[in-house]
């Protein structure tokens, strides 16, 4: 039976732990992915092999060729994060996979890609933080940058390896040929994490104040406060926001002051909002706050420990875990997979791999089948495809970016009245916001006043042409206004529907705003970002899961526009990026489970890699990140430093019984030197090292350079401007660089014309009427 928009395909996945979700999502939406189990394990730590591999079939494999190509022959995707020698002996060089298996999609999860002067590197977790300047922006600025513990960098390249699989896949059915898919972890971390940091270069002629550089500054403008029985967040991007900030505070008159208005005096001010604001928070629980925060207006989210999301009230209402299944976990929270789709739904639940009996011919795990071809033409993958997009700050832009990408016609309806929030970063000219510029790429801008009722009528005739609409406002905003799921699939049957709320979309906390960084924080992941000895949890100031979340999303919309096309049925699509979150790492609330304590922070340390840190190197605040992460590695790194033999130190175990002593040895041997050279030296001898980059080093990196990943762009009241490009390489199926944001309504005539056939006339005076503004 088939389960899930990927049910007709086959997935072979060789990866180890970093690479793992890509096949996981997959797996999520239907897809059979049987995972080689072999000489590439790496030692797990708690759940993370049962979790990370849940939903697949895995099959015993001792490294033989013949079993990898006896599979792939009959497999629709293979993805794999061999290091290039390790491919090479495979047969796995892109032209061996051309030649043998020309049907095949060939995903490489490769750490700096296949070209370029670093593509022979390494990059641990921590490391490719480093590579791709998330590691650069997170942490208190007394202290070495922090990491997010985890795979957040590789799990970032694993989003971008399943979107172009499913690109791929449906490009396939037209011509029946494979290709490659190449993703670069450090550009997949670059635009999954940071991806306006290089834009706010070019903005410096429009704001001289902007943070150019990137650097850490804690919790950023988005404060983390105290309240009685722990911490809350405010997240402050508009004055509607900030006055209900003020009001939550009690109105101190410090704070109600006219000049506080001004969003870039709040700025400037922000340490005197903090020590005003944690003195007035403090009387009231977080959920006391949270409670009145959506009854003045305030954006503010609660900081959770692990076990008090899974315990939370609207993630019980909307069964966010299911009782694990894993082996030596039975009995614990597993997160469901977050993306629920109403015509195909996935596996509803994460269910342990199961075993493929090593003895089966190839034949018998994956009998032959037809050539999967159905036609459909030339030209770009969604070429007359119409988007509609009614996208407030990420995750609904993040996901409109990657159809753009692929040809599709994005619709942006926004208004002058209830501005995009990423517009009003621009202050008082709201085309030249970074954010939004950065966001926004690709697609045109139409005004409708949405608080009239002719501007919802326009916005339904749209609708009703539409193939796809993406939504992420507040939850309950357009169902109000006769624009949710039921309202235009009654107009449009075949409507690809697409809702992300912070919450979801239906729960108690349906209707409570909410941006990346308080949805971090109420799934209980906030904590662990952080120093142990910081002086509060300040995770990061990045909006995180934002970016990747979109992308995330943009694998089931793609799918599901492939389900469209064979059998002309529409669905909805539903996320909720708390759930997201928590998905991505969802082995964290099964070990809080079995230990029976919610983790705690730990800085850079591991218990997977000793030294596992970050270390000072020549230069003002300039630093390298070092894994050493296994004995040999470590013998490698003692060789490049000069240092005597250790028998103290040949194991992992008795280097971290003294890991503070080796961390000190190692920052006063990296301090001084240059942080690239040290860094090319360790990774010739085989040592993961990377200087930690921000975007001044991306706007320069002679290797980002060679590849082109940065894309030039002149925007009409910009100028010249620096994008973060797209990290799905594909060697066949065409992608276009999406153009410079519009500016606000400039393409309202043009659409209403050309998909409403409204005059040019008609459209002036629905302008003067406030309804085109």
């Amino acid at each position: 039976m088939r389960r899930g928009p990927l049910g007709a395909w086959r997935v072979l996945e060789v990866t180890d732990l970093r690479g793992a979700m890509c096949g996981r999502m997959m797996a999520d939406l239907g897809a059979d992915v049987i995972r080689l189990d072999g000489p590439r394990r790496q030692p797990a730590q708690g759940s993370e092999e049962e979790y990370r591999h849940a939903n697949k079939r895995r099959l015993a494999w001792a490294g033989d060729p013949q079993v990898l190509h006896g599979l792939a022959a009959r497999a629709d995707v293979l993805i794999d994060n061999l290091r290039p020698a390790e491919r090479d002996a495979l047969g796995l060089d892109e032209a061996s996979v051309r030649a043998v298996h020309p049907h095949l999609v060939h995903v490489t999860l490769t750490d700096f890609g296949s070209s370029g002067p670093r593509s022979g590197w390494r990059l641990e977790p921590l490391t490719a933080q480093a590579a791709g300047g998330t590691l650069f922006a997170s942490g208190f600025p007394d202290r070495a940058p922090c990491w997010c513990p985890g795979f957040l960098a590789h799990d970032a390249a694993s989003v971008y390896g399943a979107i172009g699989a499913v690109a791929a896949l449906m490009d396939r059915r037209r011509h029946g040929r494979g290709q490659t898919v190449e993703i670069s972890v450090q550009e997949a971390t670059l635009a999954g994490t940071v991806p306006w940091s290089v834009a706010v270069h070019d903005y410096l002629k429009i704001n001289p104040f902007l943070p150019a550089e990137g650097k850490r500054n804690a919790d950023g403008f988005y404060q983390v406060l105290p309240a009685a029985d722990g911490w809350v967040r405010f997240v402050i991007g508009n004055d509607k926001q900030w006055r209900g900030a003020v009001r939550l505070a009690g109105e101190p008159e410090v704070l109600t002051a006219e000049e506080w208005l001004d969003p870039l005096y709040r700025r400037m001010n922000a340490d005197v909002a903090r020590l005003v604001m944690a003195e007035t928070l403090r009387d009231r629980t977080r959920a006391q706050l949270f409670e009145e925060a959506s009854r003045v207006g305030a954006t503010l989210g609660v900081i959770h420990m692990p076990s008090e999301y899974v315990a939370h009230e609207h993630v019980q209402h909307r069964r966010v875990f299911d009782e694990s299944a894993f082996a030596g976990f039975e009995g614990a929270p597993v997160v469901r997979p977050p993306v629920h789709l109403s015509a195909t739904p996935g596996r509803s639940s994460a269910r342990p791999a199961t075993p493929v009996d090593p003895a089966a011919p190839a034949a018998l795990v994956w009998p032959e089948r037809p050539d999967p071809r159905s036609g459909g033409g030339d030209g770009m993958l969604l070429e007359g495809l119409r988007v509609v997009e009614f996208g407030m700050a990420a995750v609904g832009p993040e996901l409109s970016l990657v159809l753009s990408g692929f040809g599709a016609d994005v619709i942006k309806i926004e208004s002058a009245v209830h501005l995009d929030v990423l517009r009003t970063a621009g202050f008082d000219r709201v085309n030249c916001a970074f954010a939004f510029n950065a966001e926004c790429r690709g697609r045109r801008s139409v005004t409708l006043n949405l608080d009239t009722e002719e501007g919802r009528a326009l916005a339904r005739q749209l609708c009703a042409r539409a193939d796809v609409v993406v939504e992420n406002y507040r939850g309950g905003v357009l169902e109000d206004m006769g624009l949710g799921y039921q309202a235009v699939r009654a107009l449009n049957p075949q409507v690809i529907y697409v809702s992300s709320q912070g919450y979801g979309s239906t729960g108690p906390l349906a209707r409570m705003p909410a941006y990346g960084p308080l949805n971090f924080g109420f799934v209980g992941q906030h904590h662990l970002w952080n120093h142990p000895d910081a002086p509060y949890p300040c995770g990061t100031s990045l909006n995180h899961p934002d970016h990747v979340a979109g992308k995330f999303l943009s694998v089931a919309v793609l799918a599901a526009i492939d389900h469209r096309r064979l059998t002309g049925e529409g669905q909805q699509i539903e996320m909720a990026q708390t759930e997201f979150a928590a998905w991505l790492r969802g082995e964290v609330y099964i070990d809080a489970w079995a230990s029976g304590a919610d983790p705690r922070a730990a800085g850079n340390d591991s218990t997977r890699a000793c030294p596992h840190g970050v270390f000072p190197v020549a230069g003002d605040d300039r630093w390298v990140a070092i894994v050493a992460a296994d004995d040999a590695q470590w013998e490698a790194l003692r060789g490049v430093a000069g240092w005597p033999d250790d028998p103290g130190s040949t194991t992992l175990g008795g280097r971290l019984e003294r890991a503070g002593e080796i961390a000190a040895r190692v920052a006063e041997w990296t301090a001084g030197q240059d942080g690239g050279d040290l860094s090319a030296r360790l990774q010739a001898a085989g040592v993961s090292a990377c200087p930690v980059t921000g975007p001044l080093d991306h706007l320069d990196d002679p290797h980002l350079r060679a590849r082109g990943f940065l894309v030039e762009l002149n925007h009409p009241e910009v100028g010249p401007e620096r994008h973060a490009g797209d990290p799905v390489r594909m060697s066949l199926t065409a992608q276009r660089v999406p153009a410079s944001a519009p500016c606000l309504g400039a393409d309202t005539a043009e659409v209403l014309g050309q998909v409403l056939g409204l005059g040019a006339e008609k459209v002036q005076q629905l302008a003067r009427d406030g309804v085109c503004i």
